[in-house]
């Protein structure tokens, strides 16, 4: 902030006076004579004025020459004709639609030469060819068409059944290990009759809800249904991959816990086959179909060996 310096008269000491100050009556700091302050100079702020006053003038007289010269090229322009740019850009829009449709015709006449150059009676040769040789390599057990987990276990067991460095028991235990469920007891008996394969599975092995003498099924039947289905599973595997191994018979059982109750009134949890069945190679001779495609082919041809439904009773409890 400027201040002004100004002398005392009687003592001569320099006092700062701000130039805020006129007006009042400054005395002086040393021996409190009254000071007699000097107007300010009106120059400085004067010069400043001059300039802010010179700028708006060149200022406004720019704005007005701009206003000036546009009035006087606007009648110009409106006067101007425009139609020769319209028509260049119009016969522009012309000639790329004029493109686009010659070539939307020339597509138009490649496909229609493409349809009747198509011969229905070829492709529906090569279409009959194609699928007797897909359907050979299914047969053939073409790993191609091995897709799912079950599919890929199915090649596994072809494998199994046609090594020729297993013994003949073994190749039969190998494969039934692989279509048996995890836990399953597998038996090889060997009889006049020919070969006999036991497997006796636990259905919790398979399916959920059956844990102990626990089951989500509320009725024999359908807890009969469930199970005639699991063992249909195993049942076809053994056959489709053992059928070249000169095995007899098949008799596969599945095992439920039951609580049974004694005379003398004790109970125990047994592990109880619920049903079993047998069936004979005799009865479904070569299987034709493929296991890629039929699972449950076998069913037809069980025989029941055993059968304990009637002797269970599933109780239901209220939580």
């Amino acid at each position: 902030m400027e201040t002004d310096i100004v002398t005392c008269s009687k003592c001569g000491a320099n006092n700062r006076i701000s130039p805020h100050s006129h007006g009042l009556r400054p005395v002086c700091g040393r021996c409190g004579t009254p000071l007699v302050q000097r107007t300010p100079h009106p120059s400085r702020k004067s010069a400043q004025a001059g300039r802010l006053h010179a700028i708006s003038s060149v200022l406004l007289l720019a704005l007005l020459g701009g206003t000036v010269y546009g009035i006087s090229v606007t009648p110009a322009l409106l006067r101007k004709d425009f139609s020769s740019v319209a028509r260049e850009e119009e016969g522009k829009t012309q000639d790329l639609r004029m493109q686009q449709q010659q070539q939307l015709d020339a597509r138009r006449v490649k496909l229609d030469a493409e349809v009747a150059a198509i011969d229905a009676t070829a492709l529906r040769r090569s279409a009959a060819e194609h699928y007797k040789s897909e359907l050979a390599g299914r047969r053939s057990f073409d790993k191609r068409f091995a897709l799912s987990p079950r599919e890929r276990a199915q090649l596994h067991m072809q494998s199994l059944a046609s090594d020729s460095t297993r013994s003949f028991h073994d190749a039969i235990r190998a494969v039934a290990r692989e279509a048996s469920p995890c836990g399953a007891d597998i038996n090889v008996r060997e009889s006049s009759r020919g070969v006999a394969l036991l497997i006796d599975f636990d259905m919790s092995s398979m399916t959920s809800g059956e844990h102990g003498t626990r089951t989500k099924h509320h009725t024999k039947e359908s807890l009969r249904k469930e199970v005639v289905s699991l063992i249909s599973r195993v049942t076809n595997d053994i056959f489709q991959f053992c059928k070249d191994l000169d095995l007899a018979s098949i008799h596969v059982g599945c095992r439920h816990h039951v609580r049974t109750r004694y005379p003398y009134g004790g109970t125990r949890d047994e592990n109880t086959v619920l049903y079993r069945i047998r069936i004979q190679k005799s009865r479904v001779g070569t299987l034709t179909n493929n296991p890629f495609l039929d699972v449950y082919s076998t069913t037809r041809h069980f025989e029941v060996d055993e059968d304990n439904f009637d002797n269970i009773e599933i109780i239901t409890t209220q939580i």
